[in-house]
């Protein structure tokens, strides 16, 4: 006897072996930064009920031929999970995770609608009638083009206009990357359409913040975007009843003037060529990564150095007393070591800590002192003790600080190479990582010989650095700058971070030690 064939309301994590027939809403490929690529489905059945489901990277091959968009199917068996995505594409409280004995069948279903949409009126928009982590969908008519921004290749392309519809009220909408494309080229080559009214699914609202209006906007994955699309009853519908209240694409409010260069403003230089992260991404990475984050600094965490090491007057890399010679890895020789800070600090967002290692070059800028001048004013008062953290680096903590860093699967810290306090920077920044939360915290097994899935632990690898070419214990090197090489001439020009040396290792005591008996004996000949 066959297992009956179940309703999506009734999906829970209580078994597995469900039986469903469904149709395909919606389905999209997400490819990770380890280029691993999964896929996203939305179902619905009879009852009109939706739930999200995964497939995971290593059953891509075998699922991707079978499953199409606005088909329908008799699936069964899954795993079934929490649906723990930051913006959920459905309001039900379980996703499915498609398993090595999944089955999909395609059948014609005559009982499920070809079109269900999950759609919220502008006036409920306004008046704050949505959840902000559920993705909806939005029909509207666009009433004028305020910015278009075209960028060829580049996710910073965007597009922003007014939506309506049959209320008469007004929504701004913005459009990044690909769907910005999409609307532009749509402009530039239907303008004998007249009007457009479009259908975002899957879209994202944001509450009014400060100076940002209440906006929507699509989601970093699986936001659909439609255009005039009559096939779909309710654009059919909208389009016909505000044909006398949109303007054309000819009018003067709907005029697109795009550019196609971009002037870099100081967040898209600190963010360049890294990944925006919240610290509950990073503890997913596995793999080399520069990434920019928010965390507040809490605490000093005691290293094996103190809070500073011996480094090369030439140079960022530490020292050792060789041959009576103070030399570096790059066999620069000093006539005396330079302090220079190295400080572990413990940071936090409110949800999980991180140790974070800060260099010389940043740690002075937070402190507003140079670690030879604290050192020497601790030696005049005699109160220096390598290893005493002095009271004047307090001012580094109790920050909230917008933080470039490298993470290395094996190392156990994230290496800081650049930070920013500017508040506005700091909130842009968490808005563009909260936008970047729309994946499961389900990490997908690789292993084809596994069925099933594992959650990723919440205590992180950390690394300490950006790769260098060098291992030697005896190497520590500071950033110098966070600046990227820029061709002002050249429209798009290809832009590629300066080379920094990040430290690798931890330094001994006795290293750190070498400059106060240099400094100490120098002191005692003056008296």
């Amino acid at each position: 006897m066959t297992r009956p064939i179940e309703y999506i309301s009734s999906i829970d994590d209580s078994k597995d072996l469900w039986k469903v027939a469904v149709r395909c809403k919606h389905l999209w490929s997400v490819t990770s930064s380890q280029n691993r690529e999964h896929l996203e489905l939305i179902l619905f059945d009879s009852k009109l009920d939706l739930i999200q489901a995964i497939v995971p990277s290593y059953l891509v091959s075998k699922f991707k031929t079978q499953l199409e968009l606005g088909c329908s199917y008799i699936m069964q068996n899954f795993k079934v999970s929490s649906n723990d995505f930051s913006f959920k594409s459905t309001d039900h409280k379980f996703k499915l995770i498609f398993c090595g004995s999944t089955f999909v069948k395609k059948v014609q279903l005559a009982d499920i609608p070809l079109n269900h949409l999950k759609l919220i009126g502008i006036n409920a928009i306004i008046e704050g009638k949505y959840r902000t982590n559920l993705l909806y969908d939005i029909i509207g008519g666009v009433t004028e083009i305020s910015q278009a921004q075209i960028i060829p290749d580049n996710n910073k392309s965007k597009v922003v206009f007014s939506l309506t519809d049959l209320s008469k009220h007004h929504v701004q909408c913005t459009l990044w990357g690909k769907l910005a494309v999409q609307l532009n080229e749509y402009y530039t080559t239907h303008k004998a359409d007249g009007s457009i009214v479009l259908l975002l699914m899957n879209a994202r609202i944001k509450e009014p913040q400060g100076n940002y209006p209440l906006n929507v906007s699509n989601a970093l994955n699986g936001t659909k975007l439609l255009i005039n699309d009559l096939s779909i009853e309710e654009v059919k519908n909208l389009k016909e009843k505000l044909k006398d209240d949109l303007p054309t694409l000819s009018s003067s409010s709907m005029q697109m003037e795009t550019t196609n260069t971009f002037v870099f403003s100081d967040l898209d230089k600190f963010v360049w060529k890294a990944e925006v992260l919240s610290l509950s991404d990073i503890a997913y990475l596995q793999t080399e990564t520069t990434c920019v984050t928010v965390a507040t600094l809490e605490k000093f965490e005691c290293g094996q150095s103190g809070w500073y090491y011996d480094g090369c007057s030439e140079c960022t890399k530490s020292v050792t007393l060789k041959d009576g010679k103070f030399m570096c890895y790059s066999k620069h020789i000093s006539s005396e070591p330079v302090p220079r800070f190295k400080l572990e600090v413990l940071a936090s967002d409110g949800k999980l800590k991180y140790k974070f290692v800060f260099w010389d070059v940043d740690c002075v800028k937070l402190i507003g002192k140079s670690a030879l001048q604290m050192k020497l004013d601790l030696m005049e008062t005699g109160d220096f003790d390598p290893l005493e953290f002095p009271y004047e680096l307090d001012v580094m903590l109790k920050k909230e600080l917008a933080i470039r860093a490298v993470f290395q699967p094996n190392k156990a810290s994230l290496s800081v190479i650049g930070f920013k306090a500017d508040e506005v920077l700091r909130t842009k920044i968490k808005e563009r990582f909260k936008c970047e939360e729309h994946t499961s915290k389900i990490v997908v097994s690789t292993d084809d010989t596994r069925d099933g899935m594992h959650t990723a632990s919440c205590t992180p690898t950390i690394s300490t650095s950006e790769k260098q070419s060098h291992d030697d214990p005896q190497t520590v090197s500071d950033p110098l700058s966070i600046t990227a090489d820029y061709d002002p001439s050249v429209a798009n020009s290809a832009l590629t971070p300066s080379k920094r040396s990040i430290p690798e290792t931890v330094e001994e005591l006795d290293s750190a030690q070498l400059s106060s008996t240099k400094i100490i004996r120098d002191i005692k000949l003056e008296k």
